[in-house]
């Protein structure tokens, strides 16, 4: 390596470490952190996939040069069984060329069909693979000049790979935010289908049931601009969990569920739940098909038990207490008692 090309190679990975631990979105660093691999790489073709940690399916971070029918295939499960599985590359968490690899590249879909094609001779494929070696995504540029990238840009690559991780991580945010809660708490980062990835404590069976309602439950209290929320969410012994759910950046959200116990009845915490929203006495007994005069009595008790004056008090305890039921709730809890 000569010494200008190692001083910039050097430059390169110093700017990348300063953009990778930025405050800009994931695709907007990753964007100038290709744009600096060009320094040392003609690139012709890029495109980074993140892999969801729950479905573990692959979508496009961002991508350029590349035809949409390319960027399908390369998220595609037979790209995955192509060229990812075969060569073991979540384990290697190296960039592996065309000319490295132990079978003949004109074998290879990706190369005949979409590839070659496209005039790109040459590239390099790397899985991205955090420092606790979980395997987010994968990293492909590719060139029009069978000499590139060389083996001293593919040193370059194989150095970045844990700082291209961290930026395409979709619970690094999450992880961050766990790190300030205290260490007794339990949280879990939350999937758009219902499943929890456990992120501190001990998460037992059970505990946050039904799953398939959760994450549509978390959407509604947080709506479009809060970044944080709290509500209440049974439990399968019939107690309640208190949950504080946060969006993070990259709209992962987190949720920290704590036991709690008090003494308002499921039909105070609804009637609690509709005074949040501004909902009036005889709003309520429309609501909940039952008489104001019973609403009447339900808020005396409400207010008896919180020990506040009026129903905006109440309220302003019930926000900051999460002592809110989502209709998702309210439905499940009826629904067990039939």
């Amino acid at each position: 390596m000569s010494h200008a090309y190692l001083q910039v190679s050097l430059g390169v990975i110093a700017r990348i470490g300063a953009v990778a631990s930025s405050a800009a979105s994931a695709p907007d660093r990753m964007a100038e952190i290709l744009d600096q691999l060009g320094r040392v790489i003609p690139i012709a073709g890029s495109m980074v996939s993140v892999v969801d940690p729950v479905a573990n399916r692959r979508s496009t971070l961002i991508t350029a040069g590349y035809s949409h029918a390319t960027e399908e295939y390369l998220n595609s499960q037979d790209f995955h069984q192509e060229m990812i599985a075969p060569y073991s590359l979540p384990r290697l968490g190296a960039p592996v060329r065309l000319r490295d690899l132990p079978v003949d590249p004109m074998s290879l879909r990706c190369v005949t069909e979409h590839w070659q094609p496209a005039g790109l001779l040459e590239g390099a494929l790397s899985a991205l693979i955090t420092s606790d070696n979980r395997y987010v995504g994968f990293i492909d540029v590719s060139t029009g000049d069978q000499a590139h990238p060389s083996d001293e840009a593919i040193t370059v690559i194989e150095h970045l790979v844990p700082i291209l991780a961290h930026v395409v991580d979709p619970l690094q945010s999450a992880r961050r935010l766990v790190s300030s809660l205290t260490t007794d708490c339990l949280a879990v980062a939350l999937g758009s289908d219902g499943e929890v990835i456990p992120l501190q404590g001990d998460l037992k069976d059970g505990m946050l049931e039904p799953r398939s309602d959760l994450y549509p439950a978390v959407t509604r209290h947080l709506g479009d601009k809060l970044s944080s929320t709290a509500f209440l969410w049974p439990a399968t012994d019939g107690g309640w969990y208190a949950c504080r759910a946060y969006r993070c950046r990259d709209y992962i959200v987190v949720l920290a569920p704590r036991a709690v116990t008090h003494e308002l009845t499921q039909r105070e915490l609804e009637i609690l739940t509709l005074l949040v929203d501004g909902s009036s006495n005889d709003d309520i007994a429309n609501r909940l098909w039952i008489s104001p005069r019973t609403v009447r009595a339900h808020v005396e008790h409400v207010l008896a038990k919180l020990n506040v004056p009026t129903r905006a008090a109440a309220a302003s305890r019930a926000m900051e207490s999460g002592l809110l039921l989502s209709p998702e709730v309210i439905g499940y809890v009826r629904s067990r008692r039939r």
